[in-house]
């Protein structure tokens, strides 16, 4: 009854902007306080799920849906070596990858429930929930800011890497923002919705990093950035002008 009469007194552009503020983006004082409030994160049995079934309607025409870019092309100019995609789903990037390095191997780093339930899709791919000890490529797309230390985890990775470390699909910022990420179930992953699912709100903790921290890590564990690609991103989220998007190449002196 209330909204009604607001909606009757007040002029169109007022209800919008009441509508904006309140569902203006939040943000949280810290990682704990926005999972806290997510109540979930991004190994949900649901999104898992959904991101598996997904990807098999698409399996022998991965390359109609997801397309390499010239700069990962590059790190992989070598006759063989060991390539992982941390955070790489049900293994999509590494298929189209393998058909074109078939000499190389090939590892996702998932969630134990999307890793056990990946390796049966493409049985010619590794699926672990853990890192290797030493890998030639690292690669990882829209992952870091989904995690609690993400600082941590590129620290550990650049330890492993013998060759290059790629990021993709990242969300800087120059401080710390710490918010809850809100999407439909059905806008994850690619290829046709499969049959026996319901769309539905899914919620997960999101914190943005620093783009120049992370290259500092990289200059310490000994890396040199050597390909820095604004504005190809997919890791921005909200709507503050204050989140950006860069892909990062580095190399191993």
């Amino acid at each position: 009854m209330l909204k009604r009469l607001v909606k009757t007194v007040l002029p169109g552009s007022a209800v919008a902007a009441v509508s904006h503020w309140r569902n203006r983006e939040k943000t949280y004082w810290s990682w704990a306080r926005a999972s806290a409030a997510a109540d979930g994160d991004y190994s949900g049995g649901d999104l898992t799920a959904f991101r598996v079934e997904r990807s098999r309607q698409i399996l022998g025409r991965e390359e109609l849906f997801v397309e390499p870019s010239s700069e990962l092309l590059s790190a992989m100019s070598f006759a063989t070596g060991r390539f992982v995609d941390f955070g790489g789903s049900a293994g999509e990037l590494c298929t189209v990858l393998q058909r074109r390095f078939p000499t190389w191997s090939f590892a996702v780093v998932e969630t134990t429930a999307m890793a056990s339930a990946s390796q049966n899709l493409r049985p010619s791919i590794s699926f672990l929930d853990e890192m290797p000890e030493e890998f030639d490529v690292f690669y990882s797309s829209g992952t870091l800011q989904y995690l609690g230390n993400p600082e941590e985890l590129w620290r550990k990775a650049l330890s492993r890497t013998t060759r290059h470390a790629y990021l993709a699909r990242n969300a800087f910022s120059r401080r710390k923002r710490f918010t809850v990420q809100t999407s439909r179930l059905f806008d994850n992953g690619a290829g046709p919705v499969p049959d026996g699912f319901e769309d539905m709100p899914i919620f997960y903790p999101h914190q943005t990093i620093s783009q120049s921290a992370v290259i500092k890590i990289a200059e310490k564990a000994g890396f040199d950035l050597v390909a820095h690609v604004n504005d190809r991103n997919g890791g921005v989220i909200g709507t503050s002008g204050k989140v950006y998007g860069a892909d990062l190449l580095f190399k191993r002196r």
